[in-house]
């Protein structure tokens, strides 16, 4: 094979690898989406009624913020409005952890500085990821039927898990940050799709 084709041969890969990159990220994304376009909630007054609902952890602080993560806050705010509203009975947050960095023992806190009675919160410690959280929620705590509180990109990707599983579940979507603040959030999150059939395929 001369030079010149080997260079051809070459371009055509360097070209032809990002498009294939993009192509399977866009495809995981719409998949995602459209799975669960139908279960999603804006409003807490026409969202069915569960049992129990699923705040899904985050760290309560964040980096320019001095009020705390915009994303912790807007979850335990969502979480607390359901509650009040009497959409849920119980509410589980489930997040990290460890002694360092403890994620449920704040979104708890935060839920009673709201008005929720401790009676009504349950911590799952366990949740280090949103996969470990869904799954948490059928294998350790027995549920098949529950609302999952998060953002909307976070709970798109929760409800296809859930799915997967076989879980019957819905989301309320807690208020969101735009594009530009929350843009490292928004690329990691069209990771996280592709991440979620590695995962599937993988089990």
């Amino acid at each position: 094979m001369n030079i010149k084709k080997i260079l051809l041969r070459l371009f055509g890969t360097i070209f032809l690898l990002p498009l294939a990159l993009f192509s399977i990220i866009l495809a995981c994304d719409i998949a995602i989406s459209n799975n669960s376009a139908e279960k999603l909630y804006d409003s807490a007054d026409s969202i069915p009624n569960n049992k129990v609902c699923v705040v899904l952890g985050t760290t309560p602080y964040r980096k320019g913020y001095p009020n705390g993560n915009p994303y912790f806050n807007y979850r335990i705010e969502a979480a607390a409005k359901l509650y009040k509203k009497g959409a849920v009975k119980q509410i589980i947050v489930s997040g990290d952890s460890s002694k360092n960095y403890d994620e449920t023992t704040k979104m708890r806190d935060a839920l009673i500085k709201r008005g929720v009675p401790r009676k009504a919160i349950t911590r799952d410690t366990k949740g280090q990821s949103t996969i470990a959280s869904i799954e948490r929620m059928k294998e350790h705590f027995k549920l098949e039927k529950f609302t999952i509180v998060s953002q909307q990109f976070q709970n798109e990707r929760a409800i296809f898990l859930a799915n997967h599983l076989g879980i019957d579940a819905i989301g309320y979507n807690a208020r969101d940050i735009n594009v530009k603040k929350g843009y490292r959030v928004y690329f990691r999150e069209k990771l996280a799709r592709v991440k979620v059939f590695i995962d599937i395929l993988s089990k």
